[in-house]
């Protein structure tokens, strides 16, 4: 459930989403193709380091995309295996989220816009604490996550993912993070 209404006015450096059209195939190649000129072009920069993504390609992925492209517009869901009798997660199409992948690179290069609050935080993940640095369009329930990563030629922010703020739950827990982000001091006492 998205908290976005009708009156809320995107802001001018904003391009407009993408229309679905009902038909899977052309509207995904249509994405690919921004996404090939908003992320591949390699021009992308955030705090002055290359925006990097996921380039692999799974060998079994029809279309040949890069992962990090398909964490653009898929969502994880929980899918019942009717051969192994459980559910299991997969990466499903959100047409959503994949309408919104124009909003994606101007997001991240107008950081210092006043409609977005952008934050660090320490997120605890499987191999430990890592801090990753989010971008929050809060009156548009739109997010994108970086996380500055070493390379061997340098250090990069790799594109984690983008998504619409769907959930109360989710908007509840991007607010705790903002609450609690890395980037500013604690108050002085009596200051």
């Amino acid at each position: 459930m998205t908290t976005t209404t009708a009156t809320t006015i995107p802001p001018t450096w904003l391009p407009p989403i993408v229309p679905f059209r009902g038909d899977w195939t052309p509207f995904i190649k249509a994405l690919h193709a921004l996404f090939s000129i908003d992320f591949k072009s390699g021009t992308l920069r955030f705090r002055g380091y290359p925006v990097w993504y996921d380039r692999r390609v799974l060998r079994d992925d029809p279309y040949g995309y890069e992962e990090g492209f398909w964490h653009l517009v898929t969502r994880d869901e929980w899918v019942y295996n009717h051969a192994k009798r459980c559910k299991e997660k997969q990466r499903l199409p959100d047409i959503e989220r994949a309408r919104h992948l124009p909003w994606g690179k101007p997001t991240i290069e107008h950081e210092t816009e006043p409609e977005l609050l952008v934050w660090d935080f320490e997120d605890e993940l499987k191999q430990g604490k890592i801090v990753r640095t989010y971008l929050w369009l809060k009156h548009l329930d739109y997010v994108v996550i970086l996380e500055k990563q070493a390379k061997e030629r340098g250090e990069v922010f790799m594109l984690i993912t983008t998504f619409l703020v769907d959930a109360l739950a989710k908007q509840a827990d991007l607010e705790s993070r903002y609450q609690r982000r890395k980037n500013e001091a604690p108050a002085v006492a009596g200051a």
